[in-house]
């Protein structure tokens, strides 16, 4: 099991034959190995992915929103990456709670659990380290006074952005890649005017849709489809295109699991590439993969750090790569698929 799972499981005598809700757990065996009666919240698809096998829908929820679940008797938050996600994440849960119930927080240190007792702070009392092992933390508050209602409005963020032949309204929420703001990779792939081949066009990693927006308008002959793992990115480029009148298919994948069919092109910033490590692995699985789902004289459009390695990979893979437009930090690239 996951380091963060073991270190609940040395506590399973506070969580045996609770009411509990689980949040953003990984994809192990925990709500096996500790019997309760477990509800867990994921916007990670690929945890939705797994655990569906062991969890109903009742009791397994895959949403930019926390489930309404009554009677709980305590909820664990298994801490996200972004520390702005885990205060989204907790603003949620703590309204459920009665006064009274415990409210923990485990996670990696590496991971900003030494930020626990700050992010407990808001929504109870008696906080204190119950167990530290594994590289891992576990924190309890108890809920005092009942919070107030979760709003979504509170957290969500728009903002405009002017392009030079439009305007666009993006959607965010915290955690969502390049939350309330541009990020310098698409806009260098967006200050390409290249037209898209017309047809179906598939923005890969969409986050808050701000590419599939822009593009759609500028390539009138395109029909979108949009793609994240993250359910709250989902959410974000689902209400990015509403509030810009662009009309697309939004769905969650698992890199390329659930995309079907063959496009007439891909576009994408896509997530692969972490801090300064070089590891392309992931980026040569998807530029294998994509091969399938693009048309033959399909276009391949990407941005990246311009010291990544992905121009032979993309050769390998798909076709002669051309670089479209460059920066201090990174290239567009476009490759043709063969036919």
């Amino acid at each position: 099991m996951d380091n963060t799972s073991q270190i609940l499981e040395r506590s399973a005598e506070l969580f045996a034959g609770q009411r509990l809700l689980l949040v953003n757990p990984p994809v192990d065996g925990l709500t096996r190995q500790v019997p309760a009666d477990w509800h867990v919240w994921t916007w990670d698809y690929f945890v939705q992915q797994g655990l569906s096998a062991g969890l109903d829908e009742t009791h397994l929820s895959f949403s930019h929103l926390c489930p309404q679940v009554d009677g709980l008797e305590g909820a664990i938050l298994v801490m996200p990456k972004a520390i702005e996600r885990a205060e989204f994440a907790l603003a949620q849960i703590a309204p459920l709670l009665r006064a009274g119930c415990p409210l923990y927080l485990v996670g990696e240190k590496k991971g900003g659990i030494t930020r626990a007792e700050k992010l407990l702070t808001a929504h109870g009392a008696a906080i204190e380290k119950l167990d530290s092992a594994r590289h891992c933390q576990l924190w309890r508050c108890i809920v005092q006074d009942q919070p107030a209602p979760f709003r979504l409005e509170d957290w969500q963020r728009s903002i405009a952005l002017t392009f030079p032949d439009q305007t666009v309204e993006l959607v965010s929420l915290p955690g969502v890649f390049s939350h309330g703001r541009l990020d310098e990779g698409s806009q260098l792939l967006l200050e390409e005017l290249a037209p898209l081949p017309p047809g179906k066009v598939l923005d890969f990693g969409c986050g808050a849709g701000v590419l599939a927006t822009v593009l759609a308008r500028r390539n009138p002959d395109t029909r979108f489809e949009l793609v994240d793992v993250d359910a709250m990115a989902l959410y974000c480029a689902e209400q990015t295109l509403l509030v810009n009148g662009v009309q697309a298919q939004v769905y969650p994948s698992d890199g390329l699991s659930d995309v079907h069919g063959r496009f007439a092109a891909v576009v994408s910033n896509p997530p692969f590439h972490t801090g300064i490590r070089h590891d392309t692995s992931i980026a040569e699985a998807f530029f294998n993969e994509v091969t399938r789902n693009l048309l033959p004289g399909g276009e391949l459009r990407i941005v990246a750090n311009g010291f990544l390695r992905y121009p032979p990979l993309i050769e390998e893979h798909i076709g002669p790569c051309r670089v479209l437009r460059e920066n201090n930090r990174f290239k567009v690239y476009s490759a043709i698929a063969p036919g």
